[in-house]
C-alpha cells in the first residue's frame, strides 16, 4: 500500500487519446416492416462511413411488445387494477432469438444454429459477474432466476386443497413471484361478536425458519420479480389508490413515449409493454468479443426469433361463505400449445403464478362458494402486433424497426499509422457452435449418444436434459387443459435455465478416448472440476476477481449444466475432425410414474478462425 502512495504522488499523468471522435451509428432492418419471418441487418451503411468500428460494443435495438388481453370469464381486468406483475420475459432478451446467422464480406463467419439463446444463457451466466449484472442487467434483460423457486405439479385435478401448486401451472413451474405471508388469527375467549375486536390477535406463526425447506410457500422467484420491475413502471394517476406514488405528475405515458421507457399501457380488459429490448452482439456470438477495431467491413445478419402466442386460463380460490374457510384451490393451465412464429422454437414469456398473493392472482380473486374465472391471450411480438389471435388490439412500439448500433471511432493519424503499421492484418481466433437433440431418453438406465461423427478443433460439450411433453406434469388435464414441454412452457423458466434433472455417471468420449479419468458421479466433481471454470474469469482461480453467477446449490437446486472442456490437445490434433460421444444416466425417482424420458440438448463449442485486412476490411482467410 505504502509504494502505491507513493507512486500516486511522483507520477505525473499525461492526458492523451488515439481517438479524435467517436460517435454511434445505427442502421435499421431490411424487413420492411415486416416481421412473421426471420430480420435482416445489413452493416453497409456502417462499413461506408469512413471510421474504425468496434463490434464488441455494437447492439441490436429490438422494440418489442408484450400483450396480455382478457377474452373471456367473469373475472374483471380493470384499467386501474393492481395487475401490474402478471408477466415477464425470461432471463436475457436474446430469448427472443433462436438462430442467428453472419455473413462477412459474402462468407460464412458465424453458422444458423437453432435454440442458440439456450447456449447463449449457459454462456452469459457463467461469465458475468455480479457487477456486470448490476450494471447491464437492466439493459439486456438478465437477472438469473431464483434456483430454490421451481416446482412440479403432476396433479391430475386442480379442485381441491390438496393440490396448492395448481395455482402456478402444470409440469414443471419457477413462475412465484411474491413471498407467501400466513397471518393466524387467535380468538380470546371473552370474545363477542360485533364491532369490538380487542380479543383477537394477529400472530405471524408461519416463516421460512418454521416451515419445511420443501415449503413452496417460503420461497419465490426473485429474478421474475426484478425483471418484471424492468418493465413495468406505471404512470397511471389513480385517484381512488391513495397509495399510489403519483409519479405520473412527472414522467407520464407520452414522456415515456417519446423517449421510449418502458411502460405500463392499461386498458380495460388489456395490458401491454413496448420494450426496448438490447442484445449486446459479444453475449450471442464469441466472434464479437475477438473482433478488433475495423474499417469498410461489411456484414448481413439473419436472426430467426422466437414470437409467442398462447392463451392461458386462470380459475380462483373459494372459500366456504359461513365460516370461511377454504373451499378450493386456483386453476391455472394452457388451453392450447403457443404459437411460436419466425422459425423459433422456444417460450419467451414468463406468466405469474395465480395462487394467492402471486402476481397473476388478483385477476382471479378470492371469493365466496362460486369461483372467478377468467381466459386471456398473451402474446410477444417484434414492432407492433403479429398475431391475428389478438383481434384488433394493434400495439406498435415507439421505434418501427429493429436496428443496430455501433461506436464508429476516428483515430488521430499518428495512432491510425501506428496501428494499421502494427497490425496490418488481423488474425481472429473465434469459437462457433453446433446443436445437438436427442429426445425421449430413457430413465434410470444408461445411455450412450454419438453425438457427431467428426467436429475439429473441439472446445467444449455441453449437455441440458429437458423435459419433453409426455413428463411435464400428468396427461389427466381438466377438460380445457394442455400440457406442453418445459422448453415451451410459459410457466417454467427454462430455456433460461436447464431443467433440474440428474444425470450421474457422466463421461464424455472424444475419439473414442475418455474426457475424465473417471466418470463424473458426484454433484461437486461436475461443479468443482469443470462448471466452475467453464467461462469464468481466470477461471475461477483468482481470489477476489472472478465472475459467474452459478454457485454450488444453485447448481444443485436448478442450473444443471453437465460442462466438459475439450480444449486440450496436441498442436498436432489441430484441425483434425474427431467423433463425440457422451454417456451418463438420468436419474429420476423409482417411484415416479410420470417422468418416463428425457429430451437432453446437446452443444459443442468449436474453434474458427479468419484473417482480415485492418485497413480495407476484405477477409484474406
Amino acid at each position: 500500500m505504502d509504494s502505491i502512495v507513493f507512486e500516486e504522488s511522483v507520477n505525473t499523468e499525461v492526458s492523451s487519446s488515439e481517438f479524435v471522435d467517436k460517435q454511434w451509428l445505427y442502421v435499421n432492418d431490411n424487413n420492411n416492416s415486416s416481421y412473421s419471418s426471420q430480420v435482416v441487418l445489413d452493416t453497409t451503411p456502417l462499413a461506408n462511413s469512413g471510421s474504425y468500428i468496434n463490434w464488441s460494443e455494437a447492439f441490436i435495438l429490438m422494440p418489442l411488445v408484450l400483450q396480455i388481453e382478457r377474452t373471456a370469464g367473469t373475472a374483471a381486468l380493470s384499467s386501474t387494477g393492481s395487475f401490474d406483475f402478471v408477466a415477464a420475459l425470461k432471463s436475457g432478451y436474446w430469448n427472443i432469438l433462436h438462430s442467428m446467422s453472419v455473413e462477412f464480406n459474402n462468407g460464412n463467419i458465424i453458422q444458423q444454429v437453432p435454440f442458440m439463446n439456450v447456449f447463449c444463457s449457459f454462456k452469459n451466466i457463467t461469465s458475468w459477474s455480479q457487477e456486470d449484472l448490476t450494471q447491464w442487467g437492466n439493459v439486456t434483460g438478465f437477472f438469473p432466476d431464483s434456483a430454490r423457486s421451481w416446482a412440479y405439479n403432476d396433479a391430475t385435478s386442480a379442485t381441491t386443497l390438496t393440490l396448492p401448486l395448481s395455482g402456478s401451472g402444470y409440469g414443471l413451474t419457477n413462475n412465484r413471484n411474491a413471498p407467501y405471508v400466513n397471518i393466524s388469527l387467535v380468538v380470546g375467549s371473552n370474545f363477542v361478536s360485533g364491532p369490538t375486536l380487542t380479543s383477537i390477535a394477529a400472530y405471524n406463526t408461519s416463516t421460512r425458519a418454521t416451515l419445511a425447506s420443501s415449503d413452496y410457500t417460503q420461497v419465490w422467484n426473485e429474478g421474475l420479480f426484478q425483471r418484471q420491475l424492468f418493465i413495468n413502471y406505471n404512470p397511471i394517476l389513480n385517484a381512488a389508490n391513495n397509495a399510489s406514488n403519483q409519479q405520473g405528475y412527472l414522467m407520464n405515458s407520452t414522456n415515456c413515449q417519446e423517449v421510449f421507457r418502458t411502460f405500463v399501457i392499461a386498458d380495460t380488459d388489456k395490458r401491454s409493454y413496448a420494450i426496448d429490448a438490447i442484445i449486446r452482439l459479444k453475449d450471442i456470438a464469441d466472434f464479437f468479443q475477438k473482433c478488433p477495431l475495423l474499417k469498410g467491413s461489411t456484414m448481413r445478419m439473419y436472426l430467426n426469433t422466437n414470437q409467442t402466442y398462447f392463451q392461458v386460463q386462470q380459475t380462483g380460490p373459494t372459500y366456504t361463505a359461513t365460516t370461511g374457510a377454504p373451499l378450493l384451490g386456483p386453476l391455472l393451465n394452457l388451453t392450447a400449445s403457443p404459437v411460436i412464429l419466425g422459425g423459433g422454437g422456444t417460450n419467451p414469456i414468463l406468466y405469474s403464478s395465480a395462487n394467492l398473493g402471486q402476481g397473476a392472482g388478483n385477476l382471479t380473486p378470492l371469493t365466496a362458494t362460486t369461483a372467478v374465472t377468467m381466459t386471456l391471450n398473451v402474446a410477444l411480438s417484434i414492432v407492433r402486433t403479429q398475431f391475428s389471435q389478438m383481434g384488433t388490439n394493434i400495439v406498435t412500439a415507439p421505434i418501427s424497426s429493429c436496428r443496430l448500433y455501433a461506436p464508429a471511432y476516428t483515430m488521430s493519424p499518428i495512432a491510425e499509422q501506428r496501428y494499421l503499421s502494427l497490425t496490418p492484418t488481423k488474425r481472429i481466433v473465434y469459437n462457433d457452435i453446433f446443436q445437438f437433440s436427442f429426445p425421449s431418453q430413457s430413465v434410470n438406465s444408461p445411455f450412450n449418444i454419438l453425438v457427431s461423427n467428426g467436429i475439429p478443433n473441439v472446445r467444449s460439450v455441453l449437455v441440458l436434459p429437458l423435459l419433453p411433453i409426455g413428463s411435464n406434469g400428468n396427461s389427466t388435464l381438466p377438460a380445457s387443459g394442455f400440457r406442453t414441454s418445459s422448453i415451451l412452457s410459459p410457466f417454467s423458466s427454462t430455456p433460461s435455465t436447464p431443467d433440474p434433472l440428474i444425470i450421474k455417471n457422466f463421461q464424455i468420449q472424444i475419439s473414442g478416448k475418455n474426457l475424465f479419468i473417471n466418470q463424473l458421479q458426484y454433484d461437486f466433481e461436475n461443479f468443482y472440476e469443470q462448471l466452475v471454470s467453464s467461462n469464468q474469469l481466470n477461471g475461477g482461480l483468482t481470489t477476489s476477481l472472478a465472475s459467474g453467477l452459478v454457485s454450488k446449490s444453485d447448481f444443485q437446486q436448478l442450473y444443471r449444466y453437465y460442462y466438459g472442456n475439450c480444449g486440450r490437445s496436441l498442436p498436432s490434433e489441430e484441425g483434425v475432425s474427431k467423433a463425440i460421444q457422451i454417456q451418463g444416466t438420468i436419474a429420476v425417482p423409482t417411484s415416479s410414474s410420470v417422468i418416463t424420458a428425457v429430451d437432453l440438448m446437446v452443444f459443442v463449442e468449436f474453434e474458427r478462425e479468419i484473417t482480415i485486412d485492418v485497413r480495407t476490411g476484405a477477409r484474406i482467410m
